[in-house]
């Protein structure tokens, strides 16, 4: 049993050298391709105008509850319990719109997460077929994206960023 494992041990690091050698792999950075693709930089230049009309929109529901708070606090001494409760609770409710405003639009599935997505998609969808079509054309059998820091090493000429560019600037 152990001359057939020694067998099989050796058959298979003679065959292992020669199945990686036929393996085309590359690289690509994704950040890279995304800070050079003038789509994207559209896409993003919109998403900021985007979050700007929103800063705007929430500063002044925030000025609006400020003043609400500054007007509840001079006059308080004036004001009879009554008017008091009613205006500290006119206050709390433009606070909850205000914290909803900020939830709907900046939280998880938010408004900007949602135009983001439908600003990107196109874009990625892009990037993703210049890959495809160059990995295709130029016989590569896995493109990773060292973007993320899990490439330990890799020498440059795998490295097809500029390549994915170049096939996104004929379009």
């Amino acid at each position: 049993m152990t001359r057939f494992s020694v067998v099989i041990l050796a058959f298979a690091l003679g065959i292992a050298p020669s199945i990686a050698k036929e393996i085309k792999i590359g690289y690509i950075d994704s950040e890279a391709i995304l800070q050079q693709y003038p789509d994207y930089q559209e896409a993003q230049r919109k998403l900021q105008e985007e979050e700007q009309k929103y800063i705007s929109e929430a500063q002044a529901k925030e000025q609006v509850v400020n003043s609400m708070l500054e007007e509840i606090q001079q006059q308080s001494l004036m004001l009879s319990a009554e008017a008091r409760t009613e205006r500290e609770q006119k206050l709390m409710e433009k606070r909850r719109e205000l914290e909803q405003f900020r939830v709907e639009t900046w939280g998880e599935g938010g408004k900007l997460y949602t135009k983001n997505l439908e600003l990107s998609r196109p874009i990625l969808e892009k990037i993703n077929q210049a890959i495809e079509k160059i990995s295709q054309q130029d016989g590569y059998d896995m493109v990773f994206d060292a973007a993320g820091g899990n490439i330990v090493f890799a020498l440059p000429q795998h490295d097809i960023t500029e390549i994915v560019l170049a096939e996104l600037k004929k379009e």
